[in-house]
């Protein structure tokens, strides 16, 4: 058994030493999306129940890019993020809700038609999940280089939203946007190249309602990275670029070699210890045992060897204070059998004798037999 804990610690040693490091959970690369569906900001409102089921509808086709924000989320409960929401009903300039623009910009309920654009800037990005016992950070970059000067209005925007949520009253609420940043940190300049970066804290996620945990179901939120903005010999502002991706989980970007060896080394500790049980096993029916008492004639023990496996009976050996006035014939007791015999003895005190005896499959072992002192029986 020593042996077997030295091997689990062995094996456990760079578990522990993982803990302590941060690292990359999951990582994934992406490249520019060519073309895109037209964004869709859709603002909840009373009973827009079908509205929404429309929209998500059209958005799992590929025909539109939906964010949907949950308005009022204070007022009617299930304790989802509407500060962002509000914050950007109100940029619209919307008085009521529902509501809806596309692309940017305040839209007729009835009158936007799907429809999906080439993206004018392209755009390569990664994101990656951080962390040590669980994602502490998530790091996005973006890379891309302008065709035109932008104008001083283009922002990059950062969207997480959660693609299927369910409030606490069990709503479902498809594409809910639980964080929103927008980030002007750009190169503006006519065939400049953006090395762009936005790196979030735990602390923001979790006040945003986005729990990564180890990554393993990172896949239930998708980032979307949109450049709104335009080129400086425009007037007007549109969505230049939407790039939209799934987080990836930890089990989609952990390389085979990282899956292999964990997987290699459980099933070593799981042999072994199918080994150890198996043995324990084998010794627990095979090995025999010695039972005695004191018969009711003076100094005479009452001996039971119960055999596992066949016995071949060794020498007898007596403890301190006494000894046999005979001994326990040397032969052979079958498997599965009780042999019982008598032994004469002389000595005072506690009684104390050994057995040596060679069991078949488990080699030699020494039974023990000890009594009180016969005078307290009296």
């Amino acid at each position: 058994m020593r042996v077997f804990a030295f091997i689990v610690v062995l094996l456990m040693l760079p578990l522990a030493s993982a803990i302590s490091d941060l690292s990359i959970y999951s990582e994934a690369e992406f490249s520019s999306q060519d073309e895109a569906p037209i964004l869709v900001e859709w603002f909840h409102g009373v009973d827009d129940e079908s509205q929404v089921e429309d929209l998500r509808k059209l958005d799992r086709d590929g025909e539109i890019t939906l964010l949907h924000w949950r308005t009022g989320a204070d007022n009617e409960g299930g304790n989802l993020p509407s500060d962002d929401a509000d914050a950007r009903h109100m940029y619209h300039s919307f008085l009521t809700t529902p509501a809806v623009a596309v692309d940017g910009y305040p839209e007729n309920i009835s009158d936007f038609e799907p429809e999906v654009r080439q993206n004018e800037v392209s755009i390569d990005w990664t994101i990656q999940l951080i962390g040590s016992s669980e994602v502490e950070l998530l790091n996005i970059t973006a890379t891309w280089t302008n065709p035109k000067e932008l104008n001083g209005a283009t922002q990059m925007h950062i969207f997480i939203i959660e693609t299927n949520a369910i409030d606490d009253m069990g709503r479902e609420v498809p594409n809910l946007v639980r964080d929103w940043s927008p980030s002007s940190s750009l190169n503006f300049a006519a065939n400049g190249t953006n090395h762009w970066n936005e790196t979030i804290t735990r602390d923001h996620l979790v006040g945003a309602g986005v729990e990564l945990g180890d990554a393993s179901f990172a896949d239930k939120y998708e980032v979307m990275l949109i450049l709104i903005g335009g080129f400086e010999d425009e007037k007007t502002n549109r969505v230049l670029s939407i790039q939209r991706e799934q987080m990836p989980t930890y089990w989609q970007s952990v390389d085979q070699g990282a899956i292999l060896t964990p997987a290699i080394l459980l099933l070593v500790l799981i042999v072994l210890i199918g080994f150890i049980v198996m043995a324990e096993r084998k010794r627990e029916i095979g090995l025999p045992r010695l039972e005695g008492s004191w018969s009711k004639e003076e100094n005479v023990i009452e001996y039971r060897i119960i055999t596992g496996y066949q016995v071949e009976i060794g020498d007898l050996t007596m403890g301190d204070g006494w000894r046999a006035n005979g001994r326990i014939k040397k032969q052979t007791i079958a498997a599965y059998t009780t042999h019982t015999g008598t032994l004469r003895v002389t000595g005072n005190g506690k009684l104390s004798l050994k057995l040596a005896v060679k069991v078949d499959e488990l080699g030699d072992w020494i039974l023990d037999l000890n009594l009180p002192n016969p005078r307290s029986n009296d």
